[in-house]
């Protein structure tokens, strides 16, 4: 999203001026950093900006560089239980040129969509421009906009898992998902399954109230604890009941198995990393499993932990993306 000369010189000016907020700052230093940025230089009188007077002209672009050194550093606190890639940052920084844009009163074209998108045994978290808060579960993907138009706050989970915290608002936060279905909350806390290709839907609650509907028909309201599953295909919904403090464990980067069946556990490991996992006998399948597994362990000795648990082992195909436990 390009930024207008008047609005990168006025970030500019009130830098001059020591009165940038930490926000402002660190979303000029990104722009700055843009291809976008170097585009615009062509276009941009630097003479009246920071450091200027006095000095012999100088081409635009030798200006830029020296307004850019004479920007302080901030130190960026990393995080250590997940991997944010740095198209996330991107993201981040577009959104809130978003939010500059339209408090200044600039903003004239609609709000562009981002999508965000995660791999194999990969978290990634997103702040909203309400600041909401998304976690999106290893090969998942949302959609949502860069800024709410303070009518409607919807974001689109398009598949896998995700957990929302939800900023406290009159307007209605609500995930839209395929088929038509919807979770609408104010203000809460909840996670939300799409699977695509098996047709279920699934939404669990760990604070507040949640409804969910599909094609603005209603199909449950939940409280905290509360859960739905929906099998799309055949239209019903099932009702579940499970721990608050369990729900969205796995924003965390850790999953707990406690008393999984052998599909949970073959689910997991397909969600975790790409990997199909079969029974090679009948005795296979009536396994239970209890242990933790982190994000981000090498599936191959991770699986053969899986398997002592009952004493089985693990038959790999050669491209490593199916197993066979017997």
């Amino acid at each position: 999203m390009p930024v207008s000369p008047e609005l990168l010189k006025q970030l500019l000016r009130k830098q001059k001026d020591k009165t940038i907020t930490d926000r402002e700052m660190v979303l000029l230093r990104l722009y700055l950093s843009t291809p976008e940025a170097e585009e615009q230089l062509a276009g941009i009188d630097f003479s009246d900006m920071p450091d200027a007077a006095g000095q012999p002209a100088a081409p635009q672009e030798v200006r830029f560089r020296q307004i850019l050194q004479g920007l302080p550093r901030k130190p960026v606190r990393k995080t250590t239980w997940y991997r944010l890639a740095g198209a996330a940052a991107v993201v981040l920084l577009i959104a809130g040129i978003g939010m500059l844009l339209r408090q200044g009163g600039e903003a004239s074209s609609p709000v562009p969509m981002l999508t965000l998108q995660t791999g194999n045994g990969e978290l990634k978290e997103v702040i909203l421009p309400d600041s909401s808060r998304i976690f999106l579960n290893a090969r998942s993907a949302i959609r949502y906009p860069a800024g709410f138009d303070g009518k409607t706050r919807t974001v689109q989970l398009l598949q896998g898992q995700a957990y929302f915290d939800v900023k406290k608002q009159e307007t209605p936060f609500t995930v839209e998902s395929r088929e038509g279905m919807q979770t609408i909350v104010l203000g809460t806390s909840f996670t939300v399954m799409a699977d695509s290709v098996a047709g279920h839907f699934q939404v669990a609650v760990k604070t507040g109230k949640v409804r969910v509907d599909r094609q603005q028909r209603a199909v449950a309201t939940l409280l905290p604890g509360d859960g739905v599953f929906y099998d799309i295909a055949k239209g019903l919904a099932r009702t579940m009941h499970a721990d608050p403090g369990s729900i969205g464990e796995w924003t965390e980067g850790e999953v707990r198995l406690s008393g999984a069946s052998f599909a949970e556990m073959a689910d997991l490991m397909q969600q975790l990393y790409g990997i199909t996992v079969t029974a090679g006998n009948a005795a296979v399948r009536h396994n239970q499993y209890n242990l933790p597994v982190k994000y981000g362990t090498d599936p191959r000795p991770l699986m053969e932990v899986i398997c002592m648990v009952n004493g089985n082992h693990a038959e790999w195909r050669k491209d490593s993306t199916a197993v066979i436990i017997r």
